[in-house]
């Protein structure tokens, strides 16, 4: 899994990108500390695409933090490369919209 991730403006961006980062570098204590950070984000915004982008994200986030394998053989699942896909897309995404 390599990306290329340049910083997002909007907090469900850069949370995404922190995340995914995070995973990449596949640091167990920075994985975790992300997925509470993505998790425990505030879900209102005044901007009703950022309110859906944070939801997402919870969504994934809490999903990972449920998964035993985020490292190593069981992280190259379909599920796993959709959270990835994901993320990857809520942090690049807000480039598209500015």
């Amino acid at each position: 899994m390599q990306a290329s991730v340049q910083q997002s403006p909007s907090l469900a961006g850069r949370l995404a990108e922190n995340l995914l980062k995070a995973w990449l570098s596949a640091d167990t204590v920075k994985i975790q500390t992300e997925l509470e950070r993505s998790i425990s984000a505030p879900d209102e915004s005044p901007d009703t695409g950022e309110q859906e982008r944070r939801q997402l994200l919870h969504a994934v986030a809490s999903r990972m933090r449920n998964r035993p394998d985020l490292l190593g053989p069981g992280s190259q699942t379909p599920e796993m490369n959709l959270y990835a896909h994901l993320l990857f897309n809520l942090s690049v995404g807000d480039k598209d919209r500015n």
